[in-house]
């Protein structure tokens, strides 16, 4: 459990570097986004057989030309995208004591260009709070208060590790998508190369509640998904992480049209179903989008 809480974070869903930016290692066009101007994904953590944690993912748009505030450290960030920002919420915590907060991070987007992210883990004995912005051609942080440290990511192909589940899904995957990342690691101090390729069609078969932004609900039995593989280029390699994603038309959390940002759509697309990484799973069991 720790080293997938650990996994699921260093390339979740949801501080990303620049959509645009990211596709120049790959031939893929660029589309807007494909989530909710506030998206909310609850799933279920398993490992053999038994739920043993819950985890909540929230996305927010942020409005263009604004201040905001990253609200872990109370820095503030200027969204100067004429589009949105996005703002990224993921809390893990013990399904039987829900105050025990496993992980808390935080993560500002401007537009698709990663501006700010936080990070603080508390299980088993892995315990460590991280700070990370990026500047020019380089990510900056500090683990643990300590000394502020610098990957060198270049100025193309690169994700933050908070955003590589969240960046594909913006992409053609049902076309059979491929491409390759660096994400900068802070515990080895270097830029891991991460290969990301669909694998064809799956059913996901457990029930799905999606709420839309009047308060709907309906539960789906079965939800037909693109799997996509995440994998390490180089050694140590280990197991590749597996990424069901709802296709583009088998499930839809209706956001409200009315709204005033409608760049990239009003409703939550290609949500990530299912992560498989070795012996856990995470299973989404609700979304609900505004």
């Amino acid at each position: 459990m720790r080293k997938l809480l650990i996994v699921l974070v260093v390339a979740i869903l949801a501080a990303g570097a620049a959509l645009a930016t990211a596709s120049c290692s790959n031939k893929a066009a660029v589309p807007g986004a494909v989530w909710a101007n506030e998206e909310v994904a609850e799933y279920q953590i398993i490992r053999d057989n038994v739920v043993v944690g819950a985890m909540v993912i929230r996305m927010e748009r942020l409005p263009a030309g604004s201040e905001v505030t990253l609200n872990a450290t109370g820095e503030t960030y200027s969204i100067g995208s004429s589009a949105h920002g996005t703002r990224v919420t993921v809390t893990a915590s013990d399904s039987a004591d829900p105050d025990n907060v496993w992980l808390y991070a935080e993560s500002i987007m401007d537009r698709f260009t990663s501006v700010a992210s936080y990070r603080k883990m508390n299980y088993g004995g892995e315990n460590y709070e991280l700070k990370a912005h990026f500047s020019g051609k380089y990510y900056y942080y500090t683990l643990n208060g300590g000394k502020e440290e610098r990957i060198r990511v270049g100025k193309s192909g690169f994700l933050d590790r908070e955003h590589m589940f969240t960046i594909v899904r913006c992409y053609d995957i049902e076309a059979g998508y491929s491409g390759s990342y660096k994400i900068a690691d802070p515990f080895s101090g270097e830029a891991v190369k991460i290969s990301v390729a669909a694998a064809g069609e799956v059913a996901f078969s457990n029930p799905v509640e999606v709420v839309d932004f009047a308060g709907n609900s309906e539960t789906r039995a079965t939800t037909l998904c693109t799997a996509v593989t995440f994998s390490r280029t180089e050694t140590p390699q280990g197991k590749p992480v597996t990424v069901l994603y709802s296709k583009a038309d088998g499930l839809e959390a209706k956001g409200d049209p009315a709204s005033s940002d409608a760049a990239g759509g009003t409703s939550s697309v290609r949500v990530p179903v299912q992560i498989i990484e070795n012996d856990v799973t995470y299973n989404l069991v609700r979304i609900s989008a505004k």
